[in-house]
């Protein structure tokens, strides 16, 4: 077989969030309850970009020494054509995650964090469509993993 000619392969990149704390409420009310985390990307690129997303977490809250493990509930491949847009959303519930659990969002594949390929974005909303500003993570908030 020969050497296939066009774009060169990127070097697969992992940017990760810092983990953060879902808010019990909002507002103090039931109402006020996290729904959703929702994580939106944009390709900022001339080429069509893939990236694979995981969503951590870790339920319990015990106190150190004590560490409790990480667990995946989310993971999805996550195709988007140059220009364009597109949203992820993890509902809360007894499977993924609760107000007072800790979250982590892994995007690995084309993106960077000089912001060349897709760009990500997190927040969390209640049922009501309010915004929990404790966890809007911006693209240039995310970390490079290894």
């Amino acid at each position: 077989m020969g050497v296939r000619k066009g774009r060169k392969r990127s070097k697969v990149r992992k940017l990760t969030s810092g983990p953060f704390i879902v808010p019990v409420s909002v507002d103090g009310t039931r109402k006020g309850a996290v729904e959703s985390l929702l994580i939106g990307f944009k390709n900022v690129s001339t080429r069509r970009s893939t990236v694979k997303v995981s969503v951590l977490v870790c339920r319990e809250r015990v106190l150190y020494p004590e560490t409790p493990p990480e667990i995946k509930i989310f993971k999805r491949k996550v195709t988007i054509p140059a220009g364009d847009c597109a949203f992820l959303r993890v509902n809360s519930g007894p499977r993924t995650f609760r107000g007072d659990n800790m979250l982590r969002v892994v995007i690995e594949g084309d993106t960077a964090k000089d912001a060349k390929a897709i760009v990500a974005t997190l927040s969390g909303r209640t049922a009501d469509g309010r915004l929990a500003p404790s966890m809007v993570v911006k693209h240039g908030d995310f970390i490079e993993a290894k």
